[in-house]
Protein backbone atom coordinates (compact mmCIF):
# COMPACT_ATOMS: atom_id res chain seq x y z
CA UNK A 1 0.00 0.00 0.00
CA UNK A 2 1.47 3.47 -0.69
CA UNK A 3 1.77 5.62 2.33
CA UNK A 4 -0.32 9.13 1.66
CA UNK A 5 -2.07 10.88 4.46
CA UNK A 6 -5.67 9.95 4.03
CA UNK A 7 -9.03 12.01 6.52
CA UNK A 8 -10.94 10.29 8.91
CA UNK A 9 -13.92 11.02 6.98
CA UNK A 10 -12.42 7.92 4.24
CA UNK A 11 -15.48 5.39 3.55
CA UNK A 12 -12.65 2.64 3.76
CA UNK A 13 -10.73 3.77 6.33
CA UNK A 14 -10.22 1.18 9.33
CA UNK A 15 -9.53 -1.29 6.46
CA UNK A 16 -6.98 0.81 5.29
CA UNK A 17 -5.59 1.32 8.43
CA UNK A 18 -5.44 -2.55 8.65
CA UNK A 19 -3.58 -3.29 5.70
CA UNK A 20 -0.85 -0.46 6.26
CA UNK A 21 -0.23 -1.40 10.04
CA UNK A 22 0.60 -4.89 8.50
CA UNK A 23 3.23 -4.08 5.71
CA UNK A 24 5.11 -2.21 8.96
CA UNK A 25 7.17 -3.33 11.39
CA UNK A 26 5.59 -4.26 14.80
CA UNK A 27 7.14 -4.01 18.04
CA UNK A 28 7.11 -5.76 21.22
CA UNK A 29 3.34 -4.91 22.08
CA UNK A 30 1.85 -3.25 18.37
CA UNK A 31 2.39 -0.84 16.14
CA UNK A 32 3.28 2.73 17.77
CA UNK A 33 0.93 5.27 17.46
CA UNK A 34 3.09 7.32 15.40
CA UNK A 35 2.44 5.23 12.54
CA UNK A 36 -1.35 5.91 12.90
CA UNK A 37 -1.20 9.60 13.21
CA UNK A 38 1.77 9.36 10.26
CA UNK A 39 -1.40 8.30 7.98
CA UNK A 40 -4.28 9.40 9.26
CA UNK A 41 -4.51 13.50 9.57
CA UNK A 42 -5.67 14.88 12.87
CA UNK A 43 -9.02 16.88 12.75
CA UNK A 44 -8.36 19.21 15.51
CA UNK A 45 -7.60 22.30 14.15
CA UNK A 46 -7.81 24.09 17.38
CA UNK A 47 -8.84 24.25 20.69
CA UNK A 48 -10.81 27.08 22.72
CA UNK A 49 -12.18 27.19 25.94
CA UNK A 50 -15.87 28.98 26.27
CA UNK A 51 -18.25 29.64 29.60
CA UNK A 52 -21.69 29.00 29.24
CA UNK A 53 -21.70 27.48 25.92
CA UNK A 54 -24.73 25.27 24.65
CA UNK A 55 -23.41 21.99 23.38
CA UNK A 56 -26.60 21.05 22.66
CA UNK A 57 -25.98 19.10 19.17
CA UNK A 58 -22.54 18.83 19.33
CA UNK A 59 -20.65 15.54 20.29
CA UNK A 60 -17.96 14.52 22.87
CA UNK A 61 -14.75 14.27 21.77
CA UNK A 62 -10.67 13.98 23.11
CA UNK A 63 -10.86 13.28 26.96
CA UNK A 64 -14.51 12.99 27.39
CA UNK A 65 -14.66 10.70 24.31
CA UNK A 66 -12.10 8.79 26.04
CA UNK A 67 -13.82 8.75 29.72
CA UNK A 68 -16.99 7.29 28.02
CA UNK A 69 -14.97 4.16 26.13
CA UNK A 70 -12.20 3.78 28.52
CA UNK A 71 -11.14 3.79 32.22
CA UNK A 72 -9.64 7.58 31.79
CA UNK A 73 -11.48 9.75 33.78
CA UNK A 74 -12.84 13.18 32.36
CA UNK A 75 -12.36 16.94 33.86
CA UNK A 76 -15.73 18.45 34.79
CA UNK A 77 -14.67 20.55 31.68
CA UNK A 78 -16.16 18.54 28.82
CA UNK A 79 -14.88 18.38 25.40
CA UNK A 80 -16.87 18.60 21.92
CA UNK A 81 -16.07 18.49 18.90
CA UNK A 82 -17.48 21.32 16.46
CA UNK A 83 -17.07 21.98 12.73
CA UNK A 84 -15.26 24.87 11.62
CA UNK A 85 -18.64 26.30 9.78
CA UNK A 86 -20.44 26.09 12.96
CA UNK A 87 -17.94 27.91 14.91
CA UNK A 88 -17.88 30.64 12.53
CA UNK A 89 -21.53 31.22 13.27
CA UNK A 90 -21.35 31.43 16.65
CA UNK A 91 -18.08 32.38 17.55
CA UNK A 92 -18.63 36.06 18.02
CA UNK A 93 -21.64 35.47 20.69
CA UNK A 94 -18.73 32.92 22.33
CA UNK A 95 -17.49 33.69 26.01
CA UNK A 96 -13.81 32.83 25.42
CA UNK A 97 -11.72 32.24 28.88
CA UNK A 98 -8.52 31.47 29.80
CA UNK A 99 -8.28 30.76 33.15
CA UNK A 100 -10.64 28.85 35.32
CA UNK A 101 -10.99 27.07 38.49
CA UNK A 102 -10.99 23.37 37.79
CA UNK A 103 -14.01 22.22 39.04
CA UNK A 104 -16.08 25.21 37.26
CA UNK A 105 -18.63 23.31 35.03
CA UNK A 106 -20.08 26.49 33.27
CA UNK A 107 -16.35 26.04 31.06
CA UNK A 108 -16.56 23.49 28.07
CA UNK A 109 -13.84 23.07 25.70
CA UNK A 110 -14.24 22.91 22.20
CA UNK A 111 -12.24 21.34 19.67
CA UNK A 112 -12.35 23.16 15.98
CA UNK A 113 -13.05 20.41 13.44
CA UNK A 114 -13.09 21.03 9.52
CA UNK A 115 -16.33 18.92 9.47
CA UNK A 116 -18.93 17.99 11.89
CA UNK A 117 -17.71 15.08 13.95
CA UNK A 118 -21.02 13.70 14.72
CA UNK A 119 -21.06 12.97 10.62
CA UNK A 120 -18.27 10.10 11.28
CA UNK A 121 -19.01 6.52 11.93
CA UNK A 122 -17.73 4.95 14.73
CA UNK A 123 -15.14 3.28 14.00
CA UNK A 124 -14.12 6.71 12.07
CA UNK A 125 -14.64 8.97 15.49
CA UNK A 126 -12.89 6.24 17.19
CA UNK A 127 -9.73 6.78 15.27
CA UNK A 128 -10.43 10.46 14.37
CA UNK A 129 -10.29 11.35 18.78
CA UNK A 130 -6.94 8.89 18.74
CA UNK A 131 -4.90 11.04 16.52
CA UNK A 132 -6.17 14.26 17.81
CA UNK A 133 -3.86 13.91 20.25
CA UNK A 134 -0.47 15.49 20.29
CA UNK A 135 2.58 13.68 21.16
CA UNK A 136 3.27 16.40 23.84
CA UNK A 137 -0.28 15.78 25.19
CA UNK A 138 0.28 11.31 24.98
CA UNK A 139 4.54 12.30 26.97
CA UNK A 140 2.42 14.51 29.27
CA UNK A 141 -0.21 12.28 30.44
CA UNK A 142 0.34 8.89 31.46
CA UNK A 143 -3.40 8.19 31.92
CA UNK A 144 -4.03 9.18 28.27
CA UNK A 145 -1.75 7.04 27.00
CA UNK A 146 -3.08 4.19 28.69
CA UNK A 147 -6.82 4.99 27.49
CA UNK A 148 -5.57 5.07 23.78
CA UNK A 149 -3.84 2.01 24.21
CA UNK A 150 -7.25 0.93 25.33
CA UNK A 151 -9.25 2.01 22.90
CA UNK A 152 -6.90 0.70 20.04
CA UNK A 153 -6.24 -2.30 21.52
CA UNK A 154 -7.61 -4.37 18.45
CA UNK A 155 -5.56 -2.78 15.87
CA UNK A 156 -2.33 -3.50 17.86
CA UNK A 157 -1.40 0.39 18.14
CA UNK A 158 0.56 1.46 21.28
CA UNK A 159 1.89 4.80 23.09
CA UNK A 160 4.54 2.22 24.41
CA UNK A 161 7.30 3.46 22.49
CA UNK A 162 10.39 5.54 22.58
CA UNK A 163 12.32 7.57 20.16
CA UNK A 164 16.20 6.87 20.17
CA UNK A 165 18.40 9.99 18.62
CA UNK A 166 22.18 9.33 18.40
CA UNK A 167 24.59 12.07 17.81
Amino acid sequence: MMCRVMTVTDEHLLEKVKVFLAERSRIKFGYPIFLLRSLVSSPRLKDVYVRDFSADGLIEVGDSYLDKCTMLSDQPQKTYGISIDQWEAVESRATFVDEFHFRDTSVIKLQVWPFDPSSLTAEQLRVAVAVSFTELEIFDEPRLALALDELLEDISVTTGYEYRFER
